[in-house]
């Protein structure tokens, strides 16, 4: 896709959260732990690569969403996968300093390598655990949305 990102919206107008994942459970999951880790952001969704790609660009049926300041982004997504969303973004002047955080069920090496190499800002491992779903919830919330 070769659409490019608009020029971010005052930081007002900004989104806490964009998840972009497949995996409905997933979802709901991690809204209920960054609750429970005293996030207050709205946190919104969306279930594959282009359509992540039509939200941040803010293509429709997206053009009136807000702006995130955090996207957390699976890597193994229906399409487009999400090194792929994950280019586009770096390549997007507007989204270059974008916090994405890459939570993959993909503990492979070369997979945390290329995640960072594109430019992810972490990367996690897809928890197997509500413990450790609450570390995970709890670390996106201390670092990148202090409310």
């Amino acid at each position: 896709m070769t659409a490019e990102a608009p020029a971010a919206p005052p930081a007002s107008a900004a989104l806490a959260l964009l998840y972009v994942e497949d995996e409905e459970n997933d979802v709901l999951f991690m809204r209920r732990a960054l609750a429970r880790a005293g996030a207050t952001c709205e946190m919104r969704s969306v279930g594959d690569g282009e359509a992540a790609i039509a939200y941040l660009g803010a293509l429709p049926p997206y053009a009136e969403a807000p702006r995130p300041r955090l996207v957390l982004l699976d890597l193994n997504l229906p399409g487009l996968s999400g090194f792929e969303v994950l280019a586009w973004c770096r390549a997007q002047p507007a989204l270059r300093d974008l916090p994405i955080v890459v939570i993959s069920s993909s503990g492979r090496p070369e997979d945390r390598e290329k995640a960072r190499q594109l430019g992810a800002d972490d990367y996690f491992l897809k928890p197997t655990s509500t413990a450790h779903l609450a570390d995970i919830a709890q670390a996106v919330r201390r670092r990148w949305l202090p409310e």
